[in-house]
């Protein structure tokens, strides 16, 4: 695999190493706040994942596996033997595969409105969706004015990442496609969900799903946070709540 340089940085200089990946069109800077607070007991290290921040694009269209891979071969170039992962949104997929590829690298995960299933619809939501995607395949032969037709299907159809990705279009189509249901049930490391219950992009009842699916998971729910719930005061919020959980798992590897 292409070896893409990753711009990152690092907080804190004792304690587990805790990786922290951002979520899709973020950068290290959407979760540094609560890096910031988790230094205090943690060597934090913030990512700008490949395509995103200042890190460069991948030479080809990846999916969440060569992700996993990359911070794998970081973790091995700072002589990282094992970390805590924690993963917002589209960095969460990322820390799923990387548990899952390669488990002993990850002592635990924290997934912050994760992504990775797929979303649960109505009958009516199904049949709309078929609809917009028959439509597009039409378009697709049309003989005239392909490419106009194409580019209007897009922008009224197509979702704010998909407008936004730019050279990573093909990076999105990939990974919002996996399913990583039967992945999580393989995991074996303790995992903590984070859910904001008003979050519409990767809904509460994906929480509740992924909490049966982990075989060793706890889940916390915060009423009236949306997918965004650890950024401004929310930062110290979700970071008790991370703080709590690897406390507790620090304080269990000492006693043994």
């Amino acid at each position: 695999m292409a070896q893409v340089q990753l711009n990152t940085v690092q907080l804190g200089n004792n304690g587990y190493p805790l990786v922290m990946l951002h979520g899709w069109g973020q950068n290290i800077q959407s979760l540094q706040p609560m890096g910031e607070l988790l230094a205090t007991h943690s060597t934090v290290h913030l990512i700008d994942l490949p395509g995103f921040g200042k890190s460069p694009p991948p030479p080809v269209d990846w999916d969440t596996i060569q992700y996993a891979d990359r911070i794998y071969q970081y973790l091995e170039q700072q002589g990282i033997e094992c970390a805590d992962m924690l993963g917002h949104s589209f960095g969460g997929r990322v820390s799923i595969r990387l548990a899952h590829k390669y488990p002993h690298k990850v002592r635990s995960i924290t997934l912050i409105n994760s992504g990775g299933l797929q979303r649960q619809r109505t009958l009516q939501q199904s049949l709309r969706s078929q609809w917009v995607r028959n439509m597009r395949n039409a378009l697709k032969v049309s003989p005239l004015y392909r490419d106009k037709l194409l580019t209007w299907h897009s922008q009224k159809y197509g979702s704010r990442d998909y407008l936004n990705a730019g050279a990573l279009k093909g990076t999105l189509v990939k990974t919002v496609s996996e399913d990583l249901a039967e992945i999580a049930k393989q995991i074996p490391m303790p995992v903590l969900l984070l859910w904001g219950e008003a979050d519409t992009e990767t809904p509460i009842e994906m929480g509740h799903r992924y909490h049966r699916l982990f075989p060793n998971s706890e889940l916390i729910t915060i009423p009236n946070r949306d997918h965004f719930m650890f950024q401004a005061e929310g930062s110290h919020l979700c970071s008790y709540y991370v703080e709590k959980f690897l406390n507790r798992l620090s304080s269990k590897e000492l006693s043994k």
